[in-house]
């Protein structure tokens, strides 16, 4: 039934991970014209309109991506209990990956760029939403796979 709450959970962890996708992850504004920034893409330095370092991280999008589509493909999974816990459970690897490659290329490229502070950006907030609101629907899953176990046991 697709109006299960972990069905909703697992439709936030979709659109979180598309706004992860979608946004920078963090932000350095150095002055005016210069500034840092990560997403699932790109670590760039820009200064004046010109990227100063550009640095690709595709294998970050890639797995934001496949989280993104795992998530979806679950939703349509709820007559196999089982089968939509295993995909849930891949589906926090792949964000838990992708969120500390994030926070690795933060801190091993992106401070050590420039001077001043930085701040994470939506993007990152986005990714750790959808890393809990799938371990929420995961945990519901297991509650509905229990009741399903418990009302068999009593027939």
């Amino acid at each position: 039934m697709l109006q299960r709450i972990q069905s909703i959970l697992l439709l936030v962890t979709a659109l979180a991970m598309g706004v992860f996708l979608a946004t920078n992850s963090y932000i350095k504004t150095i002055t005016s014209t210069e500034h840092i920034a990560v997403n699932p893409y790109h670590v760039f330095h820009v200064k004046d309109g010109l990227a100063l370092v550009d640095k690709p991280i595709y294998y970050v999008a890639l797995m934001g991506v496949m989280a993104f589509g795992l998530s979806i493909f679950t939703i349509f999974q709820y007559k196999n209990r089982i089968r939509q816990m295993l995909m849930v459970a891949l589906n926090s690897l792949l964000i838990g990956v992708a969120l500390a490659l994030t926070v690795y290329h933060i801190q091993t490229d992106a401070i050590k760029l420039g001077s001043g502070e930085g701040g994470y950006g939506i993007g990152m907030w986005a990714a750790f939403i959808g890393l809990a609101s799938n371990w929420l629907a995961n945990r519901f899953i297991k509650k509905d796979e229990k009741l399903v176990k418990d009302a068999d046991r009593m027939r």
